[in-house]
């Protein structure tokens, strides 16, 4: 990102007096502060750094490079290098006013250790799985801006665990623990403006999925952890999501969202559709926050209807013929049930696709009974491989006819 300050920061330890001049502020400003965010967002980051700040509307300052802007924390800490190795230090040496929590150094190395086993490009050796979800295949890659967000937000998730400098153990394995909301999130991404809070929810999810993190169980907290999981809505204590086990980049099952979701940061996954998958008991204690979404009465309809057009390469229905017919059974607005068709279009073991007309033209789809639609008019295609090989048999008879036409040509 360009900051002035960065050699210096990475070797502070040798440039203590410097560094103290760059760092000097108010403590009565900061003695308060729990978060790094907190601790940033207060003192003058952009000149620790080497570069410009700015304060948004929002209160939040940004720190500003050539024509970008980033949040402080993962600004700061590339800088400064190895939370592990450096952060805990770094801030018992000129910020001792926060107090650091005991686990505080354990949460810092686990959060190094999983951003750095995150892929560098396509050609590291990450597995398949998880580079169909952090690394783009190229610039021409659909999902590229999906990815990229994937990664960030993975990163962001991460430097939460570093973010909390002062508190208590939350979980009973040492810096495991992290608390999670989507302003928090905000706060922790390298990029905030390509990211909304909507996509941020659906990345989580999918991390979920895989185990990278997991809803904190009772069974894991401390004490502490367990008294965040209740909180006071005026007179009635309600269940609180937020606090999370942080788990290892290596160890978790990025198959398990590969094989079963196409990323799609735009669309999110019902509880229903994770009760289909995973069964009732997954879904219940670790995703007892989610809500909304398409229904089992739905996803019977979709299934139904596929199971009656057979295994054929003939679009089952027009999305918005899907989307009507959604509306009325869930009695959901228009764009609602766009969405959820959407959904159920993202799940892999559904089989089923939405494609416009043109491009299901194209992949060899059967479109007889389709043509008075317009050619942007979207369809919802089967995916099942007997409806895929049929789409290849009716492409390989068509380049055969073409071959036999321009045989007959040249002979002219």
């Amino acid at each position: 990102m360009g900051y002035k300050n960065k050699e210096l920061l990475t070797n502070w330890a040798d440039n203590i007096d410097k560094v103290a001049e760059l760092t000097k502020h108010s403590t009565t400003r900061t003695a308060k502060k729990t978060r790094l965010s907190e601790l940033l967002n207060t003192v003058s980051t952009g000149k620790i750094v080497g570069a410009k700040e700015r304060k948004e509307l929002n209160g939040k300052k940004v720190i500003l490079t050539s024509n970008s802007k980033a949040n402080p924390v993962p600004a700061f800490l590339e800088c400064l290098g190895s939370p592990e190795e450096q952060l805990p230090a770094f801030l018992k040496q000129f910020y001792p006013e926060m107090l650091q929590r005991k686990d505080y150094k354990q949460s810092c190395s686990i959060a190094t250790s999983n951003i750095l086993q995150m892929p560098s490009g396509r050609g590291s050796g990450a597995s398949k799985a998880v580079k169909n979800l952090f690394v783009p295949a190229n610039r021409y890659d659909p999902w590229r801006d999906d990815k990229k967000l994937m990664a960030d937000v993975y990163q962001a998730v991460n430097l939460l665990a570093a973010n909390q400098v002062t508190g208590h153990q939350l979980s009973k394995e040492p810096g495991r623990g992290i608390y999670i909301t989507k302003d928090l999130m905000m706060d922790m991404l390298e990029h905030p403006e390509k990211a909304t809070k909507a996509k941020i929810a659906n990345a989580l999810v999918l991390m979920r999925v895989a185990g990278s993190i997991h809803l904190a169980q009772p069974d894991e907290l401390s004490d502490s952890g367990k008294k965040l999981m209740e909180f006071n809505n005026g007179s009635k204590l309600v269940k609180s999501h937020h606090v999370y086990i942080l788990g290892d980049f290596n160890t978790s099952n990025w198959d398990l969202v590969s094989d079963n979701f196409t990323l799609n940061l735009n669309t999110p996954i019902s509880k229903e559709m994770l009760i289909q998958l995973f069964g009732e008991k997954v879904a219940s204690d670790y995703f007892p926050d989610l809500s909304g979404g398409v229904g089992k009465r739905e996803i019977n309809f979709f299934m139904g209807i596929k199971a009656q057009k057979g295994y054929t390469n003939e679009p089952i229905m027009t999305a918005k013929a899907a989307a009507d017919t959604i509306s009325s059974l869930a009695s959901v607005k228009d764009r609602t049930a766009r969405q959820w068709v959407d959904e159920v279009c993202t799940v892999k073991p559904v089989e089923m696709e939405k494609l416009s007309k043109a491009s299901a033209g194209r992949y060899g789809y059967e479109l007889k009974g389709y043509k008075d639609t317009k050619p942007a008019e979207k369809l919802l295609v089967s995916t099942t491989k007997e409806a895929l090989r049929m789409c290849r048999e009716k492409l390989a008879d068509k380049n055969d006819k073409l071959k036999k036409e321009l045989k007959v040509r040249m002979h002219r």
